[in-house]
């Protein structure tokens, strides 16, 4: 039996300790489909916490880049 993979959706957001995104396939085997998620966390280099915004901004743009390029390694699989 062959399965197919399709990616249906990603989202990206930021949270409490690091970046998260969300990827949704379509996941076909014969004749069932099935909807897949498969989550990545790429968290921050350090707590956000006391930190003046300048800094949280940097630290928020450095995990998001990271969490890009292993979403672009997901999506060549």
């Amino acid at each position: 039996m062959v399965s197919t993979r399709e990616i249906m959706a990603v989202i990206k957001c930021p949270g409490r300790h690091g970046y998260v995104a969300e990827i949704w396939y379509r996941v076909k085997e014969g004749e069932r489909v099935r909807i897949k998620v498969e989550k990545i966390i790429e968290p921050y280099e350090k707590p956000l916490e006391n930190l003046d915004p300048e800094t949280i901004r940097k630290i928020k743009e450095k995990a998001e880049k990271l969490l890009e390029e292993r979403l672009r390694q997901v999506m060549r699989e």
